[in-house]
């Protein structure tokens, strides 16, 4: 064989050339897949924080039981209950992350329970930076009897 003949047999041998591609793609690849999974993660994240929220500034604002006892609000058991909710999603939520509140101001407007949630969003790929996620939800407060 000659050298011309085997150049031109290397230039036109193309049975290698799909694990090229696939090498060359298959970084930005993965890099695309797993930013989706954690954006998606990021989501559920945040609307069940959102959900539990919701649900414990309603649990307040309607003197329900364990987050009221004997007309005042029992804050380890409304924290208790919006932690529930959040586990109910999957969501593990600390103690130290719930602040409810049971009458004060929500956007300006007085007489509202108030419910606020910041949790430390972790991410999978660890080449991402550390993302808090701060929800919070009113709900009016319904008057005492």
């Amino acid at each position: 064989m000659t050298l011309r003949r085997a150049i031109r047999a290397f230039l036109f041998n193309t049975r290698g050339a799909v694990a090229i591609e696939f090498a060359a793609i298959a970084l930005p690849l993965m890099l695309l897949l797993g930013g989706s999974i954690e954006v998606s993660r990021y989501v559920w994240t945040r609307l069940a924080l959102q959900d539990a929220a919701s649900t414990g500034a309603r649990c307040v604002g309607l003197r329900l039981a364990p987050c009221f006892a004997a007309e005042n609000m029992d804050a380890s058991g409304t924290v208790g209950f919006v932690q529930a909710q959040a586990g109910a999603w999957a969501i593990e939520i600390p103690e130290g992350s719930v602040t409810p509140e049971a009458a004060t101001a929500c956007h300006g407007v007085a007489d509202f329970a108030k419910i606020e949630i910041r949790h430390r969003f972790t991410d999978v790929l660890a080449i991402l930076p550390e993302t808090w996620i701060d929800v919070e939800a009113c709900f009016p407060v319904m008057p005492s009897e």
